[in-house]
């Protein structure tokens, strides 16, 4: 019998939501490649919305609330933003962006254009988020 071939699929997360994201099959089954595949399985590997996400993107901004305390200096200017999230998951009209971040540029700007913001938990309690789920479509975290 020959040698048995490397072989690898993974099932990475979404970034936005935490629920499952892509499936990673390898073109080539080299053992650097197989390996490398092994390694995404259940992790995160970039920024690309998964189908249910998508979706709610074209129904509205997704607020994901995060403490800022708890979060690691620095983790705004990373490739991939990763703060401590809270658990807060929510999709709001675009009328609400300008709400609540109430300025013309910045915050709105960028939630409008990439349909997602992080917003810090007290931020989102303090406009009745978590008051309101229905009023802002609440998203159970997976």
């Amino acid at each position: 019998m020959g040698e048995k071939l490397p072989w690898a699929v993974a099932l990475t997360k979404c970034f936005f939501c935490g629920g499952d994201g892509n499936t990673i099959i390898p073109r080539t089954l080299t053992k650097r490649v197989v390996t490398s595949v092994e390694e995404m399985h259940g992790k995160v590997v970039d920024m690309n919305p998964c189908n249910k996400c998508k979706e709610l993107m074209k129904q509205g901004v997704i607020l994901i609330t995060f403490d800022p305390a708890k979060s690691k200096e620095g983790w705004h200017k990373e490739q991939m933003p990763n703060p401590y999230r809270t658990g807060g998951f929510f999709v709001v009209k675009d009328e609400a962006v300008r709400r609540i971040f109430n300025d013309e540029g910045g915050a709105t700007a960028f939630a409008l254009k990439y349909r997602w913001i992080f917003i810090e938990h007290a931020a989102a309690a303090g406009v009745g988020l978590f008051e309101h789920p229905t009023e802002a479509v609440k998203q159970e975290a997976p």
